[in-house]
């Protein structure tokens, strides 16, 4: 789990089938001492887990990604230029899966896009 490790959760407006996440990164974590060194960059993969975690903290469960048919990622998150970033998902509940798109921007930047299916963590 990487909330509350390499970033924190500032704030979150929430509608009906949407999140949206104002998270701090902490640029000091030890990820980024080896990706890269002299250039942090947040890992792809960290990204990911940030979705499938903030969707467990909106609807109070755990969830693992069981496919992701559209990840694009268009830009380098550096924790030192962006250390604050806006992530906006978008869900639909569905028999088995939470389907959740959307996308992880700061301003007018956008970094990552994306579109996957959760599941559920047997007994969570």
């Amino acid at each position: 789990m990487l909330l509350h490790d390499l970033y924190t959760i500032q704030s979150t407006t929430e509608s009906e089938n949407q999140v949206q996440a104002e998270v701090l990164l902490h640029a000091g974590h030890a990820i980024f001492k080896g990706h890269f060194p002299g250039q942090p960059v947040l890992p792809g993969v960290c990204m990911m887990e940030m979705i499938t975690e903030i969707m467990g903290e909106h609807l109070k469960k755990s969830f693992r990604i069981s496919s992701a048919p559209l990840i694009k990622f268009l830009l380098m998150i550096d924790p030192r230029k962006n250390p604050r970033i806006h992530i906006e998902i978008k869900y639909q509940i569905l028999p088995g899966n939470t389907t959740v798109n959307g996308k992880i921007f700061s301003g007018a930047q956008t970094f990552m896009k994306f579109q996957m299916n959760l599941v559920q963590v047997v007994g969570s």
